[in-house]
């Protein structure tokens, strides 16, 4: 090449190598060549941007709510500090599950007077809908409403219901009863809420024949038709045995009683065991220090006794007195007798009248004590009968209580067969087992 070529050649490589080679586009911007599409396309950049390698390309932005996500949130009825409390924990919840809430300022039964409708808020929701959308600034559109009631009495239950706008139908309601008390409640019913919606939007795919197969196998496993067949048989067998009444049972008739000589090894040294009520049995167990003929009776039987001593010694008492005023009267008849007065002299009337007095005196008061040592003798013999009564019934009871005990020790003393043990091993239970037949 000839000096001049080669000084132009040499001027062009370094315009080009200094130069960003500005090139005006028709909006007034700056384009820069970049390798960007296969075929060789122009990409524009910021004015006054410099000619550069090509960036990496930028990290994909945050993915926005898909559509069909905005819920109205409606304020909820019933108690007031407990529905607002409820209201702001299911806003929170769908919020963190990734919808749009939008805060409607009426519940549902004052938005269905708004709209003049004259049913329960149930009734009225999808004229509420309407009414929300039309009236709704920006152009909002309600895909779902929830609505409903709370309080903290738990005698008034509340109920969350969500509304399909689009589909114009109630997909779920929860209905439940709170307390001031319930602390789980108010978290766990938000939370339902919205993953009850979210499983409308994205319902779970149906379980495949695998599944359904293991799921039917979790109670109980696949068995030959061997082993069902003997365990059909097995059943049978049993029911036919309790039919028939041929089922085993424990022998004890051969326990015997003895209150004399079985007395050391039931007795009691302390009090009495309390009933807690009517229905909690006798502590019928005879009592150590009183020995076996007396240790036996119960509470009845030491107040009979009682009583029948008591008109025994009233009766002797009574006879005792008798004997005494037996004395004075026979004084008194001889005193009569001595006097030998005639009853029919006017002259002796007024003497003897005095002495005949005093016979008669004396002898009611004999006649009266009398009369009460057979009252007292007959009430002892009358209780002695009651006591009788009583005492043979506490014996009785006596004799079965320690037939029943001894029953008792007959059989734990009997050695199980067939003993089996092993681990319990479960989803929600962890120990051991043990099992053995009579």
């Amino acid at each position: 090449m000839s000096p001049l070529r080669c000084a132009l050649a040499g001027v062009l490589c370094g315009s080009i190598a200094l130069s960003p080679l500005p090139v005006l586009a028709a909006d007034g911007s700056l384009l820069s060549l970049r390798p960007l599409a296969p075929a060789g396309a122009l990409q524009l950049a910021p004015a006054g941007a410099m000619l550069m390698a090509p960036a990496p390309a930028a990290a994909p932005a945050a993915a926005p709510v898909a559509a069909g996500n905005v819920v109205g949130l409606m304020r909820f009825g019933g108690d007031v500090d407990a529905a607002n409390s409820l209201r702001a924990q299911v806003q929170a919840d769908l919020e963190t599950a990734g919808y749009t809430v939008k805060g409607v300022a009426l519940d549902a039964q004052a938005a269905a007077d708004k709209v003049k409708c004259r049913g329960t808020a149930d009734e009225c929701i999808g004229k509420v809908a309407d009414w929300l959308i039309k009236g709704a600034k920006g152009g909002t559109t309600y895909n779902f409403l929830i609505y409903g009631n709370w309080s903290s009495d738990p005698t008034k239950a509340g109920s969350l219901v969500v509304y399909d706008v689009t589909q114009k139908k109630k997909i779920r309601e929860l209905a439940a009863a709170g307390s001031i008390d319930d602390l789980i409640l108010p978290l766990a019913l938000p939370r339902e809420l919205a993953a009850s919606l979210k499983r409308y939007q994205n319902p779970p795919a149906p379980a495949t024949e695998a599944e359904q197969k293991i799921l039917a196998e979790l109670d109980e496993p696949s068995k030959t038709p061997e082993e069902l067949r003997a365990e059909a048989d097995a059943i049978k067998k049993a029911q036919d045995q309790v039919d028939a009444g041929l089922s085993d049972a424990i022998d004890t008739s051969g326990v015997t009683v003895d209150l004399k000589k079985d007395f050391k090894a039931f007795c009691r040294n302390g009090p009495r065991k309390p009933r807690v009520n009517k229905d909690d049995p006798k502590d019928l167990r005879p009592a150590c220090k009183l020995g076996p003929k007396f240790g036996y009776f119960q509470t009845r039987g030491w107040v009979a006794l009682g009583l029948t001593g008591g008109a025994l010694v009233a009766s002797g008492i009574f006879y005792a007195l008798g004997l005494a005023a037996r004395g004075p009267y026979k004084d008194s008849v001889a005193k009569l007798d001595a006097a030998n007065l005639d009853r029919t002299n006017p002259l002796d009337q007024v003497a003897y009248t005095s002495l005949a007095s005093q016979v008669v005196a004396d002898g009611n008061s004999m006649r009266r004590r009398f009369i009460g040592g057979d009252v007292a003798l007959l009430s002892a013999v009358l209780l002695g009968a009651v006591l009788g009564v009583i005492i043979y019934q506490d014996r009785t009871d006596a004799k079965e209580f320690i037939r029943q005990e001894k029953s008792l020790k007959a059989i734990s003393r009997l050695r199980p067969q067939n003993f089996r043990g092993g681990p319990l091993l479960g989803g929600r239970m962890q120990g051991v087992s043990f099992g053995f037949d009579f």
